[in-house]
């Protein structure tokens, strides 16, 4: 009789393991992580040289030293602008510097727009020696 009372035991307390451990249900997965891949970078907007001959220049003003000279049609990248000038990447040669914003645009033309004649202001006139007056 002790043989199956250590049966009967063994068993009770594989129903009680069994009640505690396998009777509950496991909690439901959590839902997969979603990772949505970043945006891709936004390319610089294009624009076209629309003079026949544009300075490239070291900084955004008239004073800075030249670079290279962009012809009609040449694609640029814009990377940023300031002041009315725009520093730009040269497409076809890879290199970057400042342009008047004034000479692109963001399409190609069918022929190059004229540049206005540089104004010089008028010559003084000389001035006239004056000469001592009587008393």
């Amino acid at each position: 009789m002790t043989l199956q009372r250590t049966f009967l035991g063994l068993a009770l307390a594989m129903l009680a393991l069994a009640a505690i451990f396998g009777c509950a249900e496991p909690p439901p997965a959590p839902p997969p992580v979603v990772v949505e891949p970043p945006p891709p970078p936004s390319a610089p907007p294009l624009y076209f040289v629309t003079v026949s001959s544009l300075a490239l220049r070291e900084g955004p003003t008239t004073a800075a030293r030249i670079i290279t000279t962009l012809n009609f049609n040449d694609e640029v990248e814009l990377m940023e602008s300031a002041g009315g000038w725009g520093r730009v990447r040269d497409l076809r040669r890879n290199v970057v510097g400042w342009a008047s914003l004034r000479y692109l645009q963001p399409g190609p033309s069918s022929r190059p727009q004229p540049v206005p004649a540089r104004r010089r202001p008028p010559a003084a006139a000389p001035e006239k020696p004056t000469s001592p007056k009587a008393m």
